[in-house]
């Protein structure tokens, strides 16, 4: 059981007698009495910090009346004290009480009832105090110590009080410096955002989770988010304003940095396809609701692959950086310029006619033409076809809009590139029907003249002192009727698009298998050769059958053999997917995941899509070595990956940068013009070929 230190102060021995008389007839004795005989003995008493209360004689050997209440306070600061008077002296019992005291006792009236009643409310009261105390502690340590900015305003915006924490957050070396400056003048980066702030507080009396943009004392940006409110009075009037605010100006730099990404170019810094698309629906709701004309330019450029072979992917890239550095100086300030992928552009022209458009369309066609590109000793000159489209209530869907620029960019090139082409529909129509129809002949002709070949670009390990073979991935090639290679951009869009990938896909397989069995010495050089399959063949049922029939003729062995797919084909047909996945790896054969990332649910998918190896989408792989956010994404799918067993191929890889960066993740393998150009199959056998990953 505890006890309350009580002390008595008092010369008188009747004193002594009736207090301690009183003290041991109270039940239970929850006192325990100390005597003092003087104002130096009580002084020293208290000193010691363990007493509970006083009682306290004002008549001392060493001080009389009030006076002896008025030395022992400032010693006893949280003690109270309850005077001791004699009858006849009740006035100075008053007095006492008015000085501090907290209540007085007379002589000759001293009952247990009177003490315990006087002594339990000392006690609460020291309680108390020391509660209060405490807590007053415990918010100066926290006010003092929290990270965030605690601060109390004036109605009319000064500060009254502010935490360390603050005044460094606003770049001031002291509290008094804080409290002389104006909040919306100095703290506001824009003083009229205070007028919203403080209507808010009025109306509402609070603000939560508020971003607000401020500035230090130097002039720096800095982005807080505040939670405060107002402290009223019994009127309901605003009395002052408290708050904390915490500093987000890092986090809020990197989700600017990070909408930034999601909508630029990370090569040429211009809007990207997925931001263009949406500008363009909203101009084609816009053009809907208001009868608003705009129009869009679509632009390919002429002669880029003649740069990218001649002087490598590095060299395409700077021309690409320069390009989007030109074009937006070529167009009107309100105008979007976007780069749609590869060598493609596109230009939004906002409130835009026909006349307009054309005559944007014609300063960037001679301002391309009329652009050189100079790498080393190399000098070339450029030219680009542009496919324009008025857009108007005409078209309904934004699929619409996009099919018509580029049919009449296709029509551009068609026609002989370097040129301006207007989008009509029934010509452009006919026109590029007529084409696509001569491809198919092209196409079909080729397979069944063997005029196709397979080309080989290697998949390298990237472990340090790897002893692993390269994979190959393989890629079908078509000659034309003169012998000469035909670009694989103008043949597999049709292939793809008019029902052919089967059998092209077929004689890829058939052509792969045939080669290793009469190669089999090459093979030494070879862990595994890549087949991409198209969608057609993924939902095709006779897929599995055919490989089986196949490998069984040739009699390769199917541990050598893979066959890629590309994610968007295998969320897209899940179930065939993960059919034919089951078959081809019961075989014994592999399954990659190619363009992994691509889609917005990668990852959810993932699990339930049965492959072996994902190869990462090059749009995140390629500027890994400056960008922290694809660095980030190249990270986080290869652990993926790693935890649920599978190997990691990144793809195009140009440069030793990147190569580093993909080896510090734990990348396995790497697959870029960095590592080595698709070259004839029949070259694996060629020492420099085969040996190229060594340099």
């Amino acid at each position: 059981m505890s006890h309350t230190n009580v002390l008595l102060v008092s010369a008188d021995p009747a004193d002594h007698a009736a207090v301690r008389g009183a003290v041991d007839a109270i039940r239970g004795q929850p006192y325990r009495l100390e005597l003092a005989g003087s104002l130096a003995d009580a002084l020293t008493a208290v000193r010691t910090g363990r007493i509970d209360a006083v009682v306290l004689g004002l008549n001392l050997p060493d001080s009389l009346g009030v006076t002896t209440l008025l030395r022992l306070q400032p010693k006893a600061t949280n003690v109270p004290i309850v005077a001791l008077v004699a009858e006849r002296d009740e006035d100075l019992g008053k007095q006492a009480v008015d000085r501090g005291a907290l209540d007085y006792l007379v002589q000759g009236q001293v009952t247990p009832q009177l003490v315990d009643k006087v002594l339990r409310y000392a006690t609460e009261r020291t309680h108390t105090l020391k509660a209060l105390k405490a807590s007053e502690q415990r918010y100066r340590e926290l006010f003092q110590n929290v990270t965030a900015g605690v601060f109390q305003t004036t109605v009319d915006g000064k500060f009254m009080a502010a935490n360390p924490a603050l005044v460094r957050m606003l770049g001031y070396d002291s509290e008094d410096e804080l409290l002389a400056v104006d909040v919306a003048r100095d703290v506001y980066a824009d003083p009229s955002h205070r007028e919203p702030w403080i209507k808010a507080m009025m109306e509402h009396g609070e603000v939560r989770n508020a971003q607000l943009v401020l500035k230090r004392r130097d002039g720096s940006k800095l982005v807080v988010l505040e939670n405060s409110r107002a402290v009223r009075d019994a009127d309901g009037r605003a009395l002052f304003y408290e708050g904390t605010l915490t500093d987000i100006t890092a986090a809020h730099a990197i989700s600017e940095q990070l909408s930034h990404d999601a909508s630029h170019d990370p090569l040429t810094g211009l809007k990207n396809r997925r931001e263009f698309e949406t500008r363009l629906q909203h101009a084609l709701e816009l053009s809907h609701a208001t009868g608003a004309v705009h129009a869009i330019c679509f632009l390919d450029l002429d002669r880029f692959k003649v740069v990218n072979d001649t002087c490598g992917h590095v060299a395409g890239d700077e021309l690409l950086r320069q390009l989007g550095q030109l074009l937006p100086t070529k167009v009107r300030s309100a105008d979007i310029v976007a780069r749609l992928g590869g060598d493609e552009f596109g230009i939004l022209l906002q409130n835009c006619g026909p006349s307009d458009a054309l005559q944007v369309a014609n300063n960037v066609l001679k301002a391309v033409a009329g652009f050189q590109f100079v790498w080393g000793p190399h000098v070339f000159d450029l030219g680009v076809s542009i496919g324009v489209v008025v857009i108007n209530s005409h078209f309904k869907r934004m699929a619409q809009v996009v099919s018509a620029a580029d049919a009449a960019c296709y029509a551009a090139k068609d026609g002989g590139r370097n040129r301006v082409v207007m989008y009509q529909e029934d010509a452009l129509s006919t026109a590029r029907q007529r084409t696509e129809r001569d491809w198919v002949a092209r196409a079909k002709r080729a397979l069944a003249e063997n005029r196709l070949f397979l080309e080989a670009q290697p998949i390298r390990p990237l472990a340090l002192n790897s002893r692993q073979l390269p994979h190959y991935e393989l890629l079908v090639r078509m000659r034309d009727d003169s012998g000469r290679a035909v670009p694989p951009g103008a043949f597999l869009p049709t292939v793809e698009r008019y029902n052919l990938s089967v059998p092209y896909d077929r004689w890829v397989i058939a052509a792969t298998l045939k080669w290793m069995h009469e190669h089999e010495t090459a093979l030494a050089r070879v862990a595994r050769f890549f087949i991409n399959l198209s969608r057609d063949s993924v939902v095709e049922t006779g897929t599995g059958a055919y490989i089986r029939n196949a490998l069984a003729e040739a009699g390769v062995d199917p541990q050598r053999i893979g066959f890629e797919v590309s994610e968007k084909v295998a969320i897209a047909n899940l179930t065939q997917a993960n059919h034919l996945f089951g078959e081809l790896r019961r075989m014994g054969c592999s399954v990659s995941l190619d363009d992994f990332g691509s889609g917005v649910s990668s990852f959810a998918y993932l699990k339930a899509l049965g492959a072996d190896f994902l190869k990462i989408d090059g749009m995140f792989v390629g500027n890994i070595s400056q960008d922290k956010v694809d660095y980030a994404m190249v990270r986080s799918i290869t652990e993926i990956g790693h935890v649920m067993g599978k190997q990691v191929i990144a793809e195009s890889v140009e440069t030793d940068a990147v190569l580093e960066k993909l080896g510090e993740i734990g990348v396995d393998y790497a697959q870029g013009f960095g590592v080595g150009a698709p070259r004839p199959i029949e070259e694996i056998t060629s020492v420099d070929f085969a040996d190229l990953l060594a340099g």
